[in-house]
């Protein structure tokens, strides 16, 4: 780390010279013969830890060129030269100019450096302080900005599933930073006997996560207002993305339209993990492929059908299942949570979706959650 720069201002040359033999081989020393020219020196470089100053110079006090200073240089020490005792003087500096010492002249080259050293001692804690200060005013700022998108997230999401006679629906969701980029929305219309569940994962983490997913929660609830087929709802959204938001994010999504009157749906998907259909405690993938919208302009998507009769269950997850890793780096992966779901199917609905993410904290153990967890369970039970 540089020494920290000290500035003397003397009208009086022998001074000067004075001032600077006694610094100069301790600390970086600019001098200046007037306030106006050190007034100069002080804009010009906003590093200097000290000012030494006369109090009498022709073109302004000593008192009136720290107060000067003030404004640029708000944590340097300053120490004043006087040759009287004026009391009035010496207290207007101290009380306005931020005067650290003043030293009466003749002065002894030993006094200055040791009060020079303790002032810096001061100025290095002030200006410690003032960056704690900083940080703290950052960290309450961020801590707000992230109660904002909490909130803000919170309002997106669904309060809670749907209480649907004949089905058990529940959701397991835990973010992996103080927000998240996954969600998740049902539109279940009771006139018509339909049930559309949406789940997504934005790419990225976080507050920019959650952000663009507060933008996409939008586009998919003004469809879920009006609801096209998964595939057509799919590739819809997808034009919608590319055509006003050119961000580096994309969404992985699933869409499922259900009839709950027979158990009868289409399913499509962009990039999220494969369904699973749990039908006499046999655990089963449904292979639908599909690319990410907001990746690639005009992506068309397939639709599969799908037939839950009693006793199924259907599971919507999001990759934070499979992508989670323990201690060892050693990943979740795809067998442990279809060993994990043949383990736990018998129970209900929100104890199972429960016990799927707690099998995932107990094998991840003290690692860090690297990645947003959504479990969405639907159950038929008759």
């Amino acid at each position: 780390m540089d020494p920290e720069k000290v500035l003397v201002v003397d009208d009086e040359v022998a001074n000067l010279q004075k001032l600077r033999r006694t610094l100069i081989h301790r600390y970086p020393v600019l001098a200046a013969t007037r306030g106006r020219e050190a007034l100069e020196i002080v804009r010009g470089d906003l590093s200097i830890a000290v000012i030494i100053a006369d109090q009498r110079m022709p073109d302004m006090t000593g008192t009136e060129f720290l107060r000067e200073t003030l404004e640029f240089l708000p944590h340097a020490v300053r120490i004043i030269l006087t040759g009287f005792t004026d009391v009035d003087v010496l207290m207007e500096a101290i009380n306005t100019c931020k005067v650290f010492r003043y030293i009466v002249k003749p002065w002894d080259p030993p006094d200055l450096l040791m009060t020079v050293e303790r002032g810096l001692e001061v100025y290095k804690l002030s200006v410690e302080n003032e960056r704690f200060r900083r940080e703290l005013i950052r960290r309450e700022r961020f801590a707000r900005e992230l109660e904002i998108a909490r909130e803000i997230q919170r309002y997106i999401l669904p309060p809670e599933c749907p209480a649907i006679r004949g089905y058990e629906i529940a959701v397991e969701y835990h973010p992996a930073y103080e927000v998240g980029g996954d969600l998740y929305d049902f539109d279940w219309d009771p006139a018509t006997g339909t049930l559309q569940v949406v789940v997504g994962d934005v790419s990225g983490k976080s507050i920019p996560a959650a952000l663009y997913g507060a933008v996409f929660s939008g586009h998919l609830r003004t469809l879920l207002a009006h609801p096209l087929p998964p595939a057509e709802a799919l590739s819809f959204l997808n034009s919608s993305l590319m055509e006003r938001y050119r961000v580096s994010n994309y969404v992985a999504v699933t869409d499922l339209r259900f009839d709950l009157g027979d158990g009868s749906g289409l399913l499509a998907n962009g990039g999220m993990p494969y369904p699973i259909l749990v039908r006499d405690q046999q655990v089963r993938r449904l292979q639908v492929p599909g690319i990410p919208l907001g990746l690639i302009d005009g992506t068309s998507y397939e639709q599969v059908p799908v037939k839950m009769e009693k006793g199924d269950t259907l599971l919507l997850t999001s990759d934070g299942i499979t992508d989670a890793t323990n201690g060892s780096g050693e990943m979740y992966e795809q067998a442990r949570l279809l060993e994990s779901i043949r383990r736990h199917c018998a129970l209900e609905t929100a104890a199972l979706a429960n016990r799927l993410y707690q099998d995932v904290v107990d094998f991840k153990g003290s690692a860090e959650l690297r990645d947003d967890i959504t479990i969405l369970a639907i159950r038929r039970l008759r």
